[in-house]
């Protein structure tokens, strides 16, 4: 092999700087990386400000600024495609890393003018699209020079123009809301003007701030950095969430860090330094060329950044659901007791109508008064008297009959066998001889005062969806139940599909309910007695509700 023969790396420039401007594809890209150099290079005790004006119209966009401005050599380097950042050069830290940010304008224009003062001196250079694109050689392109270090007594700083805008108009909105968002990670002495607006960012409100430090290996990745990880007081936008990741100030990330989408994490946002990062040498570097705000997960540190950070976010959110479900049941303790209390409401309204219906109607088959009027502490299904010395009464007949139903002595709704049968006396109290005492039509016990009650309870998923609770005349709805579980969700207890739902399961457990007192009282004759209670009962009752649902 010959020694005179030579390979090496070539570069097409105009290529390449087109291939790099094609990484800013918007105008809010453009406007942030032209701002961002103005707020970074500013001489000591200086206070950044930058100015932009949009014009639609005209489709131009202008930013001007106080920064330090650039001298000669420094325009120089400026457009050197991928040359080495002065100020890291000088162990300064920035976000100029690539060196590809002055192709930005032509990601969406066609011409790039840069009038700059440093130190008394001005210069003013411009760059064309058309320009670029004439280029067929490997040759560096000419950049139009207007005026070279011109003396001049005004202060130092930069104006970029930025002519011939492709886009159909210029979002100032989100131009500007893109500024705030970033101006959240900047010093508090910066200041941005888009147009007539003043950018600012207003951090969340803070409910709560938890702070973290790493130990063991984590500490020996990380170095000695805190986390901060701070709770919002209200619902925080995608951008806003996650906690933003810097080295030595400058902000390269904002993650969840596995999180994302997870209930709670839409309150999470918070901060954390890792000067490691901007140290990096690895081969797998951490950072890439776009501006896309993403750390690259496939660098060692990068990964270790990302675990720590998950496992303290996932700590706060845990805690915060904890927190949230622990509200939400006290919450929903209260809703579902008035929801319980407006269908017990109806249940009892008819359950009253029904049972004074069901004593008028003794009433008159026994031959007796009407005792739709004796409902204060009655029993399910209106009092009976057999023989005693309690209340007034007058003995109906000399015997009792034999019973019914072979039923034993103690739930005999009818006079038990060979004791006289008795009624209501019609005497007053003061004449009336007290030969009866009350009987219940259950088991001799009486109903509770009130009526029925609804509650609401966790009976788990294998138990039924409701109870009746006879001998606390209690309906239990059980929350755990597949169905009930299903429709209740990750939602309110007033959602109204799962309200509808409660109101069914009620009212079916009520109307059977009632089905049964009335077999255990005697009432039952046929076998589809029951079936009929239960339809007639279900048809009164969502009658009466109808208002509930219509809520």
């Amino acid at each position: 092999m010959s020694a005179t023969l030579k390979l090496v790396v070539k570069s097409h420039v105009a290529r390449d700087l087109l291939q790099s401007a094609g990484l800013f594809k918007t105008d809010k890209l453009v406007v942030w990386e032209y701002v961002s150099n103005g707020l970074q290079y500013v001489s000591a005790g200086t206070n950044p400000v930058v100015k932009v004006s949009l014009d639609s119209r005209k489709k131009q966009i202008s930013i001007q600024d106080n920064g330090r401005g650039m001298d000669w050599n420094g325009l120089q380097n400026f457009f050197v495609m991928h040359g080495e950042n002065l100020d890291r050069k000088e162990g300064l830290p920035g976000r100029g890393r690539f060196g590809t940010g002055k192709s930005a304008a032509f990601g969406i224009a066609d011409v790039l003018r840069i009038t700059t003062i440093r130190n008394g001196k001005r210069s003013k250079v411009e760059l064309k699209r058309a320009s670029i694109e004439s280029m067929s050689s490997e040759d560096p392109i000419p950049v139009k020079i207007h005026e070279s270090e011109t003396p001049v007594s005004t202060p130092s700083g930069t104006l970029i123009e930025i002519e011939g805008v492709h886009l159909r108009s210029l979002d100032q909105a989100g131009i500007i809301h893109y500024i705030e968002r970033h101006l959240a990670h900047w010093p508090k002495n910066a200041t941005v003007f888009v147009n007539n607006h003043e950018c600012e960012f207003n951090e969340p409100p803070v409910a709560s701030e938890f702070r973290f430090t790493p130990e063991g290996a984590a500490l020996e990745k990380l170095g000695d950095v805190e986390l901060v990880i701070k709770v919002s007081k209200s619902f925080l936008d995608d951008e806003l969430r996650g906690v933003s990741v810097f080295s030595k100030g400058i902000w390269h990330e904002t993650t969840l860090a596995g999180s994302d989408g997870r209930e709670m994490s839409q309150y999470i946002f918070g901060e954390i330094d890792v000067p490691a990062l901007d140290d990096d040498k690895s081969p797998v570097a951490p950072f890439n060329v776009s501006r896309s705000m993403q750390l690259n997960p496939e660098n060692d540190l990068v990964r270790a950044i990302h675990a720590y950070v998950g496992s303290k976010v996932e700590e706060v959110r845990r805690s915060l659901l904890e927190a949230d479900k622990k509200r939400r049941a006290e919450e929903d303790a209260k809703k579902l007791a008035e929801q319980a209390s407006e269908i017990a409401r109806v249940i009892n309204e008819d359950f009253e109508a029904f049972r004074q219906r069901v004593a008028r109607i003794r009433a008159k088959t026994r031959g007796g008064p009407n005792l739709s009027q004796d409902d204060q502490g009655g029993n399910d299904l209106g009092d009976d008297l057999i023989f005693g010395s309690d209340v007034p009464a007058r003995e109906t007949a000399p015997t009792g009959s034999p019973g019914r139903n072979g039923l034993p002595q103690e739930e005999e709704v009818l006079p038990t066998p060979g004791i006289p049968p008795f009624n209501p006396s019609v005497e007053t109290a003061e004449n009336a001889e007290a030969k009866g005492r009350l009987a219940s039509g259950i088991n001799s016990r009486r109903r509770p005062a009130g009526g029925f009650r609804v509650e609401f309870k966790e009976m788990g998923e294998v138990s039924e969806r409701a109870r009746y609770i006879e001998a606390e005349q209690a309906i239990h709805i059980n929350l755990e139940h597949p169905q009930i579980a299903a429709a209740k969700g990750n939602f309110s207890v007033e959602d109204p599909s799962f309200k509808r739902l409660a109101y069914e399961v009620a009212f079916s457990e009520y109307a059977i309910a009632i089905a049964q007192l009335k077999i255990k009282s005697g009432d039952c004759f046929d076998l589809t007695d029951p079936i009929v209670e239960i339809r007639e009962a279900l048809n009164r009752i969502t009658r009466k509700a109808a208002s509930l649902y219509a809520q």
